[in-house]
């Protein structure tokens, strides 16, 4: 009976750690040297890759026989609902907007993108608006379908980019300076601030 949520929770831990060793920036270098001047078409690949693992994780997740930890209610399936198709409003919006950048898909664009920092619009509330986004759509699917295993997966989301959203951070501090550690002290990471 646990088997498959142990399959589960290592097929989580197998996804985590390819996905941080292929964004581990002292990997990246090595693959600089070895690609060369195919490089540029690294951060495409490692999308590629990354979207192939987590549709196996997620299809695994949604195709087992699991326990239902409690019968939902129509309150419960309304603001599941609402809660998803906002959450993926904006998870599609800024998917949208920063395809290239996310993707690695700017290598076929004539001009890269640059980096600045952005302190407007969903990000004046929330240092992390796309992962606030995806948060709130993952658990909004489990309130909708309380499974043991969608309780698992959505643990295992929230550790895993928790644990992303410090190392990141740790670049952007490193990138934009005492502009980021500002705006770190005044902007809340996950949930945002509602009045300002």
């Amino acid at each position: 009976m646990a088997k498959p949520y142990i399959i589960l929770v290592l097929l989580w831990i197998i996804f985590c750690v390819l996905h941080s060793l292929f964004a581990n920036e002292r990997w990246k270098k090595k693959m600089q040297m070895v690609l060369k001047k195919n490089y540029k078409f690294y951060r495409i690949a490692y999308s590629f890759f990354a979207l192939i693992t987590l549709a196996i994780v997620v299809t695994y997740n949604f195709s087992m026989q699991s326990f239902l930890l409690w019968n939902v209610n129509i309150i419960e399936q309304v603001i599941a609902v609402t809660c998803m198709l906002s959450c993926g409003t904006i998870m599609f919006l800024f998917t949208r907007k920063f395809f290239f950048d996310l993707s690695g898909a700017d290598v076929f664009q004539k001009k890269q993108s640059s980096r600045e920092l952005i302190k407007t619009n969903l990000y004046k509330y929330v240092r992390h608006p796309l992962y606030s986004a995806t948060l709130g759509f993952i658990w909004s699917i489990f309130l909708y379908s309380p499974l043991l295993s969608n309780l698992i997966s959505c643990i295992c989301i929230t550790a895993y980019t928790i644990a992303g959203i410090y190392i990141e951070e740790k670049k952007l501090v490193y990138e934009f300076g005492d502009n980021y550690i500002s705006y770190r002290s005044q902007t809340p990471m996950l949930i945002p601030k509602i009045f300002v």
